[in-house]
């Protein structure tokens, strides 16, 4: 998300839920700042000892979730709580205009 600082890249958990990215957030924490304005969600996997990997990036507008239906739907379906721990009722949602990756393979030898 881009901050009056600059861009920054922000930890959270997240799900796919559709065709949608949605995490939690609280309304007065750093991520909530990207409700309203377009976004590039990233999501990584390395393995170290294979030297291999893959890397996908989506990019958005973040939008809250207002309805209370569908915020207990994605209240049911979570299946973790938010590191930070409590106090994250803020759903985001991102609905990906764009999604790039790239799948990284060890160089022949």
């Amino acid at each position: 998300m881009t901050t009056p600082d600059g861009p920054a890249v922000l930890p959270v958990n997240y799900d796919v839920v559709d065709d949608a990215l949605v995490f939690r957030t609280s309304p007065d924490e750093a991520p909530a700042a990207a409700v309203g304005t377009e976004v590039a969600f990233e999501v990584d996997h390395i393995d170290d000892a294979m030297s291999q990997g893959w890397s996908v990036l989506a990019v958005g507008r973040a939008e809250a979730v207002r309805d209370p239906d569908e915020v207990r739907r994605l209240d049911t379906r979570a299946h973790t709580d938010p590191w930070p721990g409590e106090g994250r009722t803020l759903w985001a949602m991102i609905r990906p205009v764009r999604v790039t990756g790239r799948r990284i393979t060890p160089a022949d030898r």
